[in-house]
């Protein structure tokens, strides 16, 4: 069925056909043109491909594929596509209308602009495409845009059921995306363009202004070159400090020799033997100090000699000074000119001092200019490398700008294909009916898997742990008739199968010896009267007197099935308390000579030869309570002498406890299971039950079963 409907519907399908064109991006080639050396890895070039994939299938570039399909059929006098009249009255397109929208479509296309739900005329144009089918949605489901395989190229599919249309549209797309990428790649150019170069003028006019603050505090400073005139300070502080300590010794020579003289005009021209003793004394400790310098190998010492030398000479000069003996006249000279050269010396000796305090002031004021010149010189190199790296973005992005857009070249056009694209319908039937083969094929394993019901023989053994005696295959009760199946062999299969499969049964009855058998089970409806029923009649044939009976008093099926109505409406009004209409005279049977009306109406013949029956009437009490005061077990042991077999029916053990209380009266039990039935948990008990009377169970009857199971 769905083979056939995959048929109806493949055969109702349009023609299409597909044009194909080709776009060369030059994202994997080295032969464009280029102004910067960039080497682009895998990753990057296989971003940029689905960058122009998704901009290519974008709103705007098949908007504009949109406005050059509806202008072209707006314009042309063979259209791609004709609306039907009915469309036309529908959606109200007026000649005026059409000719209004061809041209804000126009407008639009070179605008590159797409359509604006809320403005009413764009509403207008969106309905017009909605209605041709050239809206966004009804494009993209056609265009197949897709990168082929590794390579540089960009393969570009339309279908449609007009070859020219497909055609017409891939040589859109591929123009129209060349012409929408050029023009935002030029957007974005222009807008870097302008943003760097206003910042390369920032960053240069930031520059002059830190070059200007630095040059300004030079001049206001007087600062030519910072580094050569703080060595000259450096080097004049020098040198005022050795002249300074050439002044104070020459001053402190002056004052001696000022000293003497004054000594010597106060003792006539002659100095104090005392100074002479002083002096001598002098002498003689500074020749002891040279000679123990010179025993020394220090070179220090050597240099401390030498000035102990110095000042050797200098008493030596004194102690000369003082033997002689100046006239004063010349004294007072001498002492006038020690003065002046003193007055002089101290002169000199301030005047050092003042330029040496001013060069050290100078020299100490240079350290904050210094820290100053040192930040405006950072802040100069910042600005300047800031203003380097900004012109040179500048001139990368004004370079990229010349080769923009240029490296997407449509390399193949499309051309009309005036072959259909086959339908595939081969491929889709196939797949049809597999994949309805296939549903079906789960389904019904599904069923089977979730099938909890009995079934099969082993599954019954596996579920119940009871031995399985026979089975029972399942057939219509209302047309069976046994005596027409044993005795006729027709084509039956059923018919003929339940007859072995009773015959197996009755073969076990046999071999286990017993003669007083209850046929029960654990739920109610699995056939255990219908069990009874073949399996006496079975019994029948290998002359076996078979007596039935129905002490199932809550369901009398057994009594309703082999009694005639008749019968049964007799023992209905006969007013008996005693359900089996069986008990009489303290529980003895009544002798057939006896009172033979009165046997006829305990025991019932039926219409199988040596099978009879005992029926009842139905009740709600239980064997015990029904036979209470009776000796039912003397009765069976009577009946025992006239019947080869007896069957007993009981009332399934999940709903009563009737089944069990006839146990002790019968010498064996089979249970009988249902192979549509699933066991549950009340189960459980029952077969415990069933389990704990293993001395007195033959085993289990499988009924109801599927002869298809049992071939599985």
């Amino acid at each position: 069925m769905a083979v056939v409907c995959a048929f109806f519907f493949v055969s109702k399908m349009d023609k299409v056909y597909k044009s194909n064109a080709q776009l060369s991006t030059g994202f994997t080639t080295d032969d464009v043109v280029q102004m910067l050396d960039e080497n682009s890895s895998s990753w990057e070039i296989n971003t940029k491909f689905i960058n122009l994939n998704e901009s290519m299938n974008s709103l705007p570039v098949l908007s504009l594929i949109s406005y050059r399909l509806m202008i072209h059929d707006l314009e042309n006098s063979k259209p791609f596509r004709v609306l039907e009249k009915e469309v036309v009255e529908e959606n109200n397109f007026t000649k005026k209308s059409l000719d209004d929208a061809r041209e804000l479509l126009t407008q639009r296309l070179t605008q590159i602009k797409t359509l604006n739900p809320s403005e009413a005329t764009d509403r207008h144009l969106a309905q017009l495409l909605e209605a041709y089918k050239y809206d966004y949605e009804s494009l993209k489901e056609n265009f197949k845009i897709k990168r082929v395989t590794s390579s540089d190229y960009i393969s570009v599919e339309f279908v449609s059921e007009n070859p020219y249309l497909s055609a017409f549209a891939v040589n859109a797309v591929c123009e129209e995306f060349i012409r929408y990428n050029r023009t935002l790649k030029n957007d974005r150019s222009s807008e870097s363009l302008d943003f760097f170069e206003n910042l390369v003028n920032d960053k240069k006019r930031i520059l002059d202004l830190k070059t200007t603050a630095l040059n300004d505090f030079k001049v206001d400073n007087n600062i030519v070159n910072y580094g050569a005139e703080t060595e000259n300070k450096i080097s004049q502080i020098s040198q005022y400090e050795v002249n300074r300590e050439i002044e104070e010794k020459k001053i402190n020579g002056l004052q001696l020799e000022l000293n003497t003289i004054e000594a010597k005009k106060k003792n006539g021209g002659q100095q104090s033997s005392d100074e002479a003793v002083l002096i001598n004394q002098r002498i003689v400790k500074l020749r002891n100090q040279i000679n123990e310098s010179n025993s020394s190998t220090d070179a220090s010492q050597k240099e401390k000699a030498r000035k102990l030398r110095d000042e050797l000479q200098l008493e030596i000069s004194r102690l000369n000074q003082v033997a002689e003996v100046d006239p004063p006249e010349t004294l007072e000279k001498e002492h006038e000119k020690l003065k002046l050269d003193l007055d002089i010396a101290r002169s000199n000796l301030a005047s050092i001092n003042a330029s040496l305090r001013n060069l050290k002031y100078n020299v100490s004021g240079f350290a904050t200019k210094e820290a100053k010149i040192a930040d405006l010189d950072r802040d100069v190199e910042v600005a300047s490398e800031e203003y380097l790296s900004a012109q040179e973005k500048y001139n990368t992005a004004k370079n990229k700008s010349l080769v923009v857009g240029s490296s997407i070249r449509q390399i193949l056009i499309g051309q009309p294909n005036l072959e259909p694209e086959p339908s595939k319908g081969i491929i889709i039937l196939g797949l049809t009916g597999f994949s309805s083969f296939a549903l079906c094929l789960i389904a019904v394993l599904l069923t089977e898997y979730i099938d909890f019901t009995i079934r099969m023989p082993h599954k019954l053994e596996k579920s119940t742990g009871l031995k399985t005696i026979g089975v029972v295959n399942n057939i219509n009760i209302k047309e069976f008739d046994i005596q027409k199946t044993f005795s006729e062999k027709g084509s039956d299969k059923e018919a003929n199968a339940l007859v072995q499969f009773l015959r197996k049964i009755r073969y076990e009855i046999q071999k286990s010896q017993g003669k007083v058998i209850l046929v029960s089970s654990t739920q109610a409806s699995v056939g255990k009267s219908f069990i009874i029923v073949c399996l006496s009649y079975t019994l029948s044939l290998i002359n076996k007197r078979v007596l039935i009976i129905d002490t199932n008093f809550r369901r009398n099926s057994l009594t309703k099935l082999l009694l005639a109505q008749v019968e049964t409406r007799k023992m209905l009004n006969s007013g008996t308390k005693n359900p089996l209409l069986l008990l009489k005279n303290n529980g003895k049977v009544i002798e057939e000579e006896e009172d033979d009306e009165s046997y006829k109406n305990i025991i019932s013949k039926t219409k199988f030869s040596g099978v009879d029956l005992i029926g009842n009437i139905g009740g709600s009490g239980s064997p015990s309570e029904i036979l209470a005061g009776r000796d039912f077990k003397e009765m069976i042991s009577q009946l025992e002498d006239q019947y080869d077999y007896i069957f007993l029916e009981g009332p399934s053990l999940n709903e009563y406890a009737d089944s069990k209380e006839l146990v002790d009266y019968v010498d064996k039990v089979i249970a009988v299971f249902g192979a549509n039935t699933h066991l549950n948990s009340i189960d459980k008990e029952s077969l415990s039950f069933l389990k704990s009377i293993k001395g007195k169970l033959i085993g289990s009857i499988l009924n109801k079963v599927q002869l298809k199971d049992l071939t599985a």
